[in-house]
Order: C-alpha cells, then sequence, then structure tokens
C-alpha cells in the first residue's frame, strides 16, 4: 500500500471494446515467464502489451499492474476491459500473482501456464477462489 494504489493512468481515449479485440489477437500465444510477444508472454506481459498498442504503458508486474485504476471489489461489478487480479496461483513472495482483462459475461483474458493466452470464466472454481479484486482504467 505505501507505493500507491488507484493511481490514474492515461488511457488516450481508447476504450475497452478496443483492449479486448487486440487482446483476442494473441489467443493461443503459448505461456513464458517474462514474454511479451506472439512467441510466448505471460500473464502480467499480455496486459503489458496490449495495453501498450495504445500507448498506455503498465508495469510488467501482476502486483505492480493492481495499482492502477479504480479498485471494484465484487466480480458482478466488473464490465468490459477492467483489469482483473488474483492472489496465490503460484508459489512466490508476492501478494498479487496473476492478472487478466475482464471480456464480459463473467469471463476473463489471460495467460494460463497450461493453455496459453485463453479465455476462462471467473466461475471456475480455482479462478473463482483466487480473484481478489478488478480494477477500472476508463471513466
Amino acid at each position: 500500500m505505501d507505493a500507491g494504489y488507484e493511481n490514474v493512468i492515461n488511457t488516450h481515449n481508447t476504450n475497452a471494446n478496443e483492449i479486448i479485440k487486440t487482446a483476442e489477437k494473441y489467443l493461443g500465444v503459448p505461456h513464458c515467464m517474462g514474454g511479451t510477444t506472439m512467441k510466448c508472454m505471460d500473464c502480467s506481459g499480455l496486459l503489458v502489451t496490449v495495453f501498450a498498442n495504445y500507448s498506455i504503458q503498465l508495469p510488467h508486474n501482476s502486483e505492480e499492474q493492481a495499482r492502477y485504476g479504480k479498485i471494484i471489489a465484487g466480480m458482478d461489478e466488473l464490465i468490459k476491459g477492467d483489469m482483473v487480479f488474483f492472489i496465490g496461483t503460484y508459489k512466490t513472495n508476492r501478494f498479487i500473482t496473476h492478472s487478466g482483462i475482464y471480456v464480459g459475461n463473467n469471463k476473463f483474458i489471460h495467460t494460463s501456464t497450461s493453455n496459453g493466452v485463453t479465455i476462462t470464466s471467473l466461475n471456475d472454481p480455482w479462478w473463482k477462489e483466487k480473484f481478489i479484486f478488478g480494477t477500472r482504467v476508463y471513466n
């Protein structure tokens, strides 16, 4: 918390549908830690790459990405384009360990270690248990 939260980020008049459409271009790209290309990418790398297409700069770290936008506490309050965050998805000393983009209909696009960039339901028991909050960067 000392490093801040609900930081404002300039979205350059980009809208959620554009972000989602761009993210979907990466469906099927395999997972690799630190990746940000069509060759391979990790979860925070997906967000970095997608948002960078619109000159929106995010850090390449889920925990740091969670510092941007208005916090949305409940899954039922999410709207398209919200970033979503999860805890305990792998062993690390970090609190927030995974990020994705909410695409609507209770689904999010993210990079899974087993499936690469994919769309998954927030109702999936694994993800539902690990969801912590979303953030909204659009007004």
